[in-house]
């Protein structure tokens, strides 16, 4: 539980860079990294289990694209320039990856804050998590 606790908030504090378009330029070409983010207690707020599974949707689909342009960012060698323009193309991504579910990004970043101060609700979205991630995927 810790890891996937751990995880949310990253994936908070991911949104709010995206949604705030706070991603700066990593000058030593590594992976994206966060800025020191006041900490924020959520309200107490009910969740239903469709927006659980939206939300586990873009919280699966910003970890894979997190995973990717990290991966990207560690070979990018050659330019700054080069490396903010893809940071900028990830957060685009992850922008589109939490949309396309149907949540906002403020919404995305309220359940994930309330997951975090909800043991109950984290443990809805990590089995959702699980399920997500174990099934079969369609063809």
């Amino acid at each position: 539980m810790k890891f996937v606790k751990q995880s949310l908030l990253s994936v908070v504090i991911a949104a709010g860079i995206a949604s705030t378009g706070a991603y700066a330029a990593d000058q030593s070409a590594q992976a994206p990294t966060t800025p020191a983010m006041p900490e924020k207690t959520a309200p107490q707020m009910d969740v239903s289990d469709e927006q659980v599974g939206d939300f586990v949707e873009a919280y699966v689909a910003v970890q894979t694209l997190n995973q990717e342009y990290a991966t990207k960012l560690q070979a990018m060698t050659d330019s700054p320039e080069k490396s903010q323009k893809l940071q900028k193309e990830a957060q685009t991504e992850m922008k589109s990856a939490i949309t396309d579910t149907g949540l906002t990004l403020e919404e995305y970043k309220q359940i994930a804050l309330a997951a975090n101060d909800s043991e109950q609700l984290r443990q809805r979205i990590s089995s959702a998590i699980n399920a997500s991630t174990s099934a079969p995927a369609d063809s």
